[in-house]
């Protein structure tokens, strides 16, 4: 019984090489592209940076929209089935431009710092949408962060700012 096992462990470790030769690739690729770019890395220690974000998301609101930051651009990229931001008809390619009334802009950082720490499940929030040039108000009621999401948010966070994706994948030809 022991060699089927280890047979099979042996595939899955074969399997598991051949397939991230194309995931190699493409994260060479890629930080080659932007290799001129200041790149970003977590100041904690893995452990405590872990800790952190489980505390963080754990009593933190959640809306379901996914960002992409340029500047003081805010631009939604997804929004998840079943929360808040679908249900008051949030889409991908909407400008957020103001939360609370509070403008997206650099002078305006520290009042939006004070509004992230009241989101709580539960809060109340206005986002300020613009999409096709017009702009219009959607109120969202906050929720719990669901497990999936945090996971991903975590694993994402591990792999861009903690680990050197290259080395984390690399293997001898």
């Amino acid at each position: 019984m022991k060699h089927y096992a280890t047979i099979s462990v042996l595939v899955l470790l074969a399997f598991s090489a051949f397939m991230a030769g194309p995931a190699v690739a493409a994260a060479e690729e890629k930080a080659e592209e932007h290799k001129d770019e200041p790149q970003y890395r977590c100041s904690y220690e893995l452990h405590a940076c872990l800790d952190w974000m489980a505390e963080h998301y754990g009593k933190r609101g959640w809306a379901g929209m996914q960002l992409d930051t340029d500047g003081d651009v805010y631009t939604v990229t997804e929004v998840y089935e079943g929360s808040p931001a679908e249900k008051v008809k949030v889409r991908p390619g909407d400008i957020l431009v103001a939360l609370n009334g509070v403008e997206f802009v650099e002078e305006n950082e520290q009042k939006l710092v004070a509004l992230q720490d009241e989101m709580k499940p539960g809060a109340r929030f206005t986002y300020t949408l613009k999409r096709k040039g017009k702009r219009r108000n959607v109120e969202v009621v906050l929720v719990e962060m669901p497990f999936e999401v945090i996971a991903r948010q975590v694993g994402m966070h591990l792999l861009t700012d903690h680990v050197d994706v290259k080395i984390a994948f690399s293997r001898e030809d």
